[in-house]
């Protein structure tokens, strides 16, 4: 825990690789101070069915999937954190949002196997 899902525009290929936006995502989750790295998990959702209103071609939306008790500062704190990464990528032409979902801790669970 936490989640982290990178959904973009399939075109965004053409501008950078899966890997490194992953690498991105994990650095700025880890730089957030708010998670171990060993805990980060990351996972990608490629879009080929999408529209902007906007200018922008391409987009890029990370949701932080982190269970609940955090405060509104220390999510804004892991928004920015994973934000200011991604704002470095200089990437053309694209809209960049990141959003903090609290998972229910009380319902959650996991298994892992061995």
């Amino acid at each position: 825990m936490p989640n982290f899902v990178i959904e973009y525009s399939a075109t965004l290929d053409q501008q950078i690789s899966e890997d490194k936006l992953m690498d991105s995502v994990f650095a700025g989750a880890k730089n957030s101070g708010h998670f171990p790295p060993e805990a980060i998990k990351l996972r990608t959702e490629k879009r080929s069915g999408f529209r902007l209103h906007g200018k922008q071609k391409d987009f890029l939306h990370v949701s932080a999937h982190i269970l609940s008790g955090r405060t509104d500062e220390q999510k804004s704190e892991i928004s920015n954190a994973v934000l200011a990464q991604l704002k470095e990528l200089a990437l053309n032409s694209v809209f960049v949002s990141v959003e903090v979902v609290d998972i229910h801790r009380a319902s959650f669970v996991d298994f892992e196997y061995e």
